[in-house]
């Protein structure tokens, strides 16, 4: 009988193969009917595989908090609560390469179709995971984080379409990319990390999804541009102070006494949880 670890590492594997596949099939399913697949083949290629190769190197770090909680028993392969997060990261360069050719290509009405997919899975996988008692400490790092992934991605996409200021797009990668690199630091001094959200995390993802729904206005309505800017600034303040909200927590945890042996996974974990965890 193989060992549990190495039974899981090949379901990672499989796991991330299997979805880069299909991403490459979903993406000609756009673009081979609508002619785009000349234009966007290469770039996509690339992304897509260095995205999945990205993904595959955080999961194979955190393979030991496949672990239920409470309860602490570890997985022998990838649940189908994470593989459902996992499609909804997965699909992110595919979305964002279908929304830029929708730019000059007739595809507005599938794309709401992939759009709806990716949204409803944020939803689905939290379900599952209750409903199937299989809350994973893994889980709930990758939920949190793949409602940034998606943010960013749309970010990237209202800036190409001139509907965000680049300062804003800016700002957004920064605040990403601070938390990334914080965790990261937390990480190399602790060897473990505690995933959770604080209230302006949560007011960061809130406010953002509430901009980006009130901007598509500008095209179905007459409101003035400086109401749009208005909220932009007030949004990008209160990113900008979430930021310095995620350095105070960053020098919390580095503070911190050592969490008790929680096994040789790489997070703690945490009472308060992440929402939709799984």
């Amino acid at each position: 009988m193989r060992p549990i670890k190495d039974a899981l590492v090949n379901s990672i594997l499989a796991t991330v193969a299997a979805f880069q596949l299909s991403q490459f099939a979903l993406f000609l399913a756009y673009a081979l009917p609508f002619g785009f697949s000349s234009r966007y083949m290469t770039p996509f290629a690339l992304s897509s595989i260095a995205f999945h190769g990205l993904l595959l190197t955080m999961l194979f770090i955190f393979r030991n908090d496949f672990v239920k909680v409470p309860g602490g028993e570890r997985l022998t392969k990838v649940n189908l609560a994470n593989k459902i997060t996992l499609f909804r990261v997965s699909t992110l360069p595919t979305l964002l390469f279908v929304i830029l050719a929708s730019k000059d290509y007739p595809i507005r009405y599938p794309l709401i179709a992939l759009v709806a997919i990716v949204f409803i899975t944020d939803f689905l996988d939290g379900y599952v995971s209750r409903k199937a008692k299989e809350v994973t400490r893994v889980g709930k790092m990758m939920d949190s984080a793949s409602d940034y992934t998606v943010l960013f991605v749309i970010s990237i996409v209202y800036y190409y379409f001139h509907i965000i200021p680049a300062w804003f797009l800016l700002l957004f990668a920064g605040r990403l990319a601070g938390q990334t690199f914080m965790m990261l630091a937390v990480l190399a001094v602790k060897k473990r990390i505690t995933p959770r959200t604080s209230f302006m995390g949560k007011l960061t993802i809130a406010s953002t999804m509430v901009l980006y729904a009130v901007e598509l206005l500008r095209f179905v309505t007459s409101i003035p541009a400086l109401a749009f800017t208005v909220m932009e600034l007030i949004v990008g303040a209160i990113i900008f102070l979430s930021i310095f909200d995620k350095i105070v927590i960053m020098l919390q945890d580095l503070r911190a006494p050592a969490a008790p042996d929680g096994g040789p996974g790489r997070l703690n974990v945490s009472e308060n949880g992440v929402p939709h965890a799984h």
